[in-house]
């Protein structure tokens, strides 16, 4: 289950941010295994919540998960670089 896609971040926070924080290599795009990193680290974490109340994988995605989603895996890039 992924919570949050690389189309939720750009839209929250800006493509040249998400550019800031995932472009190890300097070419000006966004690393999208970087980035696909740190989405999975926050659905691991978010799972690792609502495990316990309910059956994972959840069936579809509710879109209260999507912001803390995009919020964990900005915050896992930043602390990535």
């Amino acid at each position: 289950m992924t919570y949050a896609t690389q189309a939720d971040m750009t839209g929250r926070f800006d493509s040249t941010e998400i550019v800031e924080l995932t472009d190890r290599a300097g070419i000006g795009e966004i690393d999208t295994v970087v980035l696909g990193k740190a989405l999975a680290d926050a659905d691991a974490l978010i799972d690792g919540y609502i495990a316990s109340k309910y059956a994972l994988p959840l069936a579809s995605t509710p879109a209260i998960l999507v912001g803390p989603a995009s919020d964990i895996a900005r915050f896992v890039s930043i602390r990535a670089r």
